[in-house]
């Protein structure tokens, strides 16, 4: 398998797949191809795992790129892989083995204006590539998988819908907000209660209309605070542009990267989990928020639905009022946050990282 990314989004679907898949299949053995910066990330405490750092730490990403095209294949040959696993969208260009893919959604061809022209031609070229040389297509729900046969009909028959979860460590935590792992937030967030934005700060997240919408009702919540947490995508400056024009702009506050303990505690102790992305492969961040007893307002569109269920409430993502009535209904009910911390945690566990490494599994036993 091999590991670009960072233990956020696609990084946590690799974290947790490979962690269950190592302790299923102990006969069986993992090589991981990290970079310099990530591999301890992916190291897991099994004999038949292990990693191996591989490609350039150039700072270009073209230059990177290219020689990972270039050479990875005969790396893969001369390691004798018996399958290889792309796990983020990705396929080297020629074949060395049986290849599985993941792609997680076809965002920047289902909504190209919000990707920028060099990157989205780019992935256009990469993934009609990809789905060339797959012998087998994970996807992570009906609704991308329905993307994938839109755009590369050829590749029905190649696809398994094989769902995410949330990782074990997503749990209601029963220790006080100031034990809790909050100490170095709370330094930020001044033990105030607060509403809750964690993921990438991009576009398609859609955050500018959910700064928009905390800033219209919060004078009826005097408080709350918005905390805005996780890394700077692609065009994030919107975001921070948003948050100088609000009313309420010194209620707004952006915590940057949160490490996996922090990411439990703010959605255990936060009174509401924002999310209203504007499409989503799967949407794991509203399922580990509810994992975590934190009641859930996102988005009704692509692949959500299928995830929160009736769980979560849904609104139209491109609509701030709506999403700031939802916010105040339930910031205004404490019965209405009970039902939804106890809704949210049954839906969550109907999902399981241990069914996705067994079905994943059965996918590379097929090739192998």
């Amino acid at each position: 398998m091999q590991v670009r990314a960072a233990k956020s989004g696609v990084g946590q679907y690799i974290y947790a797949l490979l962690d269950s898949a190592v302790r299923l299949a102990p006969d069986d053995k993992f090589l991981v191809y990290c970079n310099h910066t990530n591999q301890s990330n992916y190291t897991y405490d099994t004999p038949n795992s292990s990693t191996k750092v591989w490609g350039l730490n150039s700072g270009r990403r073209p230059v990177r790129l290219a020689y990972e095209y270039a050479f990875l294949p005969g790396t893969i040959r001369r390691d004798s892989l018996d399958v290889f696993h792309g796990a983020s969208n990705f396929l080297p260009p020629r074949k060395s083995c049986p290849y599985v893919v993941t792609i997680h959604d076809l965002s920047y061809h289902v909504h190209p204006e919000r990707c920028p022209p060099v990157r989205r031609y780019y992935w256009y070229a990469m993934t009609a590539r990809t789905v060339k040389v797959a012998d087998r297509i994970i996807t992570i729900s009906e609704n991308s998988r329905r993307d994938i046969e839109h755009f590369f009909p050829d590749s029905r028959d190649k696809i398994r819908v094989i769902a995410e979860a949330a990782h074990s460590r997503f749990r209601p935590l029963d220790a006080p907000r100031d034990a809790g792992g909050m100490a170095r937030l709370d330094q930020e967030l001044d033990n105030r209660p607060f509403v809750l934005y964690l993921g990438t700060l991009e576009p398609g997240k859609n955050v500018v209309r959910t700064v928009q919408a905390f800033d219209t009702i919060a004078e009826k919540f005097p408080d709350h605070l918005l905390v805005l947490a996780g890394d700077k995508g692609w065009l994030f400056e919107p975001v921070f542009e948003a948050i100088a024009s609000a009313k309420h702009r010194d209620r707004i506050r952006y915590v940057g990267h949160v490490s996996d303990d922090e990411a439990v505690a703010l959605f255990s102790y936060a009174d509401l989990f924002v999310f209203p992305s504007l499409y989503e492969g799967f949407g794991l961040p509203p399922l580990e928020a509810m994992a975590c007893g934190c009641p859930v307002i996102t988005s009704n569109t692509s692949s959500i639905p299928e995830v929160v269920g009736d769980a979560a409430i849904q609104v139209n993502p491109e609509s701030v009022d709506d999403l700031a009535l939802a916010m105040e209904t339930v910031l205004g009910s404490a019965t209405a946050r009970d039902e939804m911390r106890q809704s949210g945690l049954a839906r969550a566990a109907e999902f399981s990282w241990e069914k996705c490494a067994r079905e994943t599994l059965e996918v590379y036993r097929e090739l192998a």
